[in-house]
């Protein structure tokens, strides 16, 4: 909807010497060759067929948005990258996308809207697939159960399950949307090894409201920040 942010991305293909390595490679802070930052975020994850997935994303609430280009600045990132992964030509055309973060109506008479199509992507990654398969699974198994009361018990579950960390996360979308803010909690969340723990903990959704480490600690107490602050960052984000 209007009211919440959403996402762009592209992607394409690289050989890379490193395309079996079993880590992914994540920039929550993108910038161009002159070490000028740009809005958005990146990544690289080895496919293990001789190359290697990179990509850029941004989202909504970003300064700079509306005239940021995804083209460049996925070539931006990926010289910047170039070096160190040993990246060859691209093989596949560079392929862009909208990510959409939210959902007016996720269910009706005879149906249910899951992945994408009822918005469940993480705001704080880009990341979808899994949230995709879970929700459609969930759909399958309640259309066997009972066709006649699947659509409201779908979205009761997958309610349940996704709501309260999605909203979180879209939250949080606003707050990265000023730029002091996302370089000042950056240098926080990545300053030590727990604390970066911590940061992909939340950011994957590894950790509930009910989880007992500091993640979990860390994620309640985010909610509750957010979902104060949530009006003011609204108001004051700068323009996209």
């Amino acid at each position: 909807t209007r009211e919440w942010p959403y996402g762009t991305a592209i992607r394409t293909y690289w050989p890379s010497p490193r395309h079996a390595e079993p880590w992914l490679e994540s920039a929550l802070d993108v910038k161009d060759r002159n070490g000028n930052p740009m809005p958005g975020y990146g990544w690289i994850f080895p496919v293990g067929d001789g190359t290697v997935n990179i990509g850029v994303g941004a989202l909504s609430t970003m300064k700079g948005f509306r005239k940021l280009n995804l083209n460049t600045l996925l070539d931006q990132y990926a010289a910047i990258v170039r070096e160190p992964w040993g990246l060859g030509a691209f093989t596949d055309k560079p392929r862009a996308w909208r990510l959409p973060m939210s959902c007016t109506r996720r269910h009706g008479p005879g149906w249910v809207a899951i992945g994408d199509a009822a918005g469940f992507i993480n705001p704080m990654n880009g990341e979808g697939i899994d949230y995709g398969l879970e929700s459609g699974m969930l759909a399958v198994e309640q259309f066997l159960a009972d066709p006649a009361t699947a659509p409201a018990e779908y979205d009761r579950i997958v309610g349940e399950r996704f709501d309260g960390f999605l909203r979180t996360g879209r939250r949080f979308s606003f707050l990265i949307g000023h730029p002091w803010l996302l370089r000042t909690g950056l240098r926080v969340a990545v300053g030590t090894q727990a604390a970066a723990d911590i940061t992909l903990a939340v950011m994957g959704n590894l950790v509930d409201g009910s989880t007992p480490d500091a993640a979990g600690r860390t994620l309640r107490v985010a909610d509750r920040v957010l979902r104060v602050a949530d009006p003011v960052l609204r108001r004051t984000r700068p323009r996209s």
